[in-house]
């Protein structure tokens, strides 16, 4: 076992929507797990579950945690405003 602890740092554009499409939550479910639940391996920390949303769902955070998690989703929420808001502004160009 590795001695030294690690933060998992998730590479791309942006953190999956919880909203969005089916595989988008699916990828969303994930990426919690792999920042908020303690694991070495990552077979072990979807378990035997079929889908990594089973597998969310089944877990029981601390209040803290769920607080971060949901201030990620209010992250989302508020790229996804100013997206909307730009294609606006360029339309009115």
């Amino acid at each position: 076992l590795q001695k030294k602890q690690v933060v998992p740092v998730l590479l791309g554009d942006a953190l999956p929507h919880p909203d969005h499409s089916e595989k988008e939550h699916e990828q969303y479910c994930r990426a919690m797990m792999l920042l908020f639940k303690p694991w070495q391996d990552l077979c072990i920390l979807k378990g035997n579950y079929v889908s990594w949303k089973d597998a969310f769902n089944e877990i029981t955070f601390e209040p803290a945690i769920v607080s971060l998690i949901g201030n990620v989703n209010v992250e989302n929420k508020c790229k996804k405003a100013q997206d909307m808001h730009t294609a606006s502004v360029k339309e009115d160009c």
